[in-house]
């Protein structure tokens, strides 16, 4: 088609990893006025670090600074996945720190995941002009706008590389989409530590991230496995449905991955807590070294393991941790 002014190449020639800016003062507060304001004000989510004896405190005040070195934040995804605004905005309210996510290639889909348009947390907006190719000068959604990136090793090494700041969430599918009794379990990899070894490879520092209040919030009528075994074809259909949409994992098919929600229903919103655990720099770590990168892979998926459990026994003893009593005095 004709582009007099080279606006198509220049789309087609934008690399995510490299041509990427961080958003504006104006696009982050107004992403955070509009879409993560709402989930605040339900969530009253709770942000806690964690200094390198393991000692915690209230705040990202001990959250290592990303002009250091590339770092890796790994959290656990908790269900559905609907809390990664309020992770996001933290950190760039709070520290500054641009962190971009290792998205499923579903969200990718069709440009932006969600039919070309800004996606289900970006801003509204009418496409008025199109062409044969498709629509003409598409804002980007909310993932795009703020980093995220399709989860590939050659993405992740780029990230490194480039020296910036990955957001990963390891469960991936089985983990956002658990099963009933499964509320903050870990599905990582076995025997796997590549992200150990490629955040090795460039002295990255690497931050677990541990989060609870999603699964409380919401009851689990037919999670993934009993919603493909219904009768009448609908479990054929969501199982075909999840065959052809596309793994996360490059070493995986799809059909080894069961990409269908739960059927759920909400709950009275619980109060969300995050905590980010003590930070693990690589820099002595050898790469090529596989035992050495499995130990640290284990240390890692242990502390965010036991910022979960901190977590879970800690909001016992807060007063506001019900909605109730929120509700009551903000």
């Amino acid at each position: 088609p004709f582009d007099p002014f080279g606006l198509r190449r220049a789309r087609e020639n934008y690399n995510p990893i490299t041509d990427w800016k961080t958003p504006t003062d104006e696009a982050i507060q107004e992403a955070i006025d509009n879409r993560v304001k709402g989930l605040r004000d339900v969530l009253s989510p709770k942000f806690f670090s964690t200094s390198a004896d393991g000692r915690r405190s209230v705040g990202l005040g001990q959250v290592p600074n990303s002009s250091e070195g590339p770092m890796l934040f790994v959290a656990n995804h908790q269900l559905l996945g609907l809390d990664l605004g309020l992770i996001i905005a933290e950190l760039l309210e709070r520290r500054g720190i641009a962190a971009r996510g290792l998205a499923h290639p579903v969200v990718f889909a069709g440009g932006n995941g969600f039919g070309g348009g800004a996606g289900p947390t970006g801003p509204r907006e009418r496409v008025t002009k199109r062409n044969r190719d498709g629509p003409v000068d598409r804002r980007p959604g909310d993932f795009e706008t703020f980093g995220a990136v399709m989860v590939t090793p050659k993405n992740f090494y780029k990230l490194m590389e480039t020296n910036q700041t990955a957001l990963l969430f390891p469960g991936g599918v089985r983990e956002v989409f658990h099963r009933k009794g499964e509320d903050y379990d870990l599905f990582w990899p076995e025997d796997k530590a590549d992200f150990v070894r490629v955040a090795a490879r460039f002295n990255a520092t690497i931050v677990p991230i541990s989060a609870i209040g999603s699964a409380d919030s919401a009851n689990i009528l037919l999670d993934p496995e009993e919603l493909v075994d219904l009768p009448f074809g609908i479990g054929d259909r969501l199982r075909n449905s999840s065959e052809n949409t596309i793994a996360a994992r490059f070493d995986k098919s799809n059909s080894d991955e069961l990409f269908v929600p739960p059927l759920v229903t909400p709950s009275i919103p619980a109060r969300h807590y995050f905590v980010f655990g003590k930070p693990f720099h690589t820099t002595s770590v050898d790469h090529n070294n596989r035992q050495t990168c499995m130990s640290l892979y284990s240390e890692v998926k242990s502390e965010l393991r036991r910022g979960l459990d901190d977590l879970i026994v800690a909001r016992e003893t807060d007063p506001f941790k019900d909605f109730a009593a929120r509700l009551a005095v903000e």
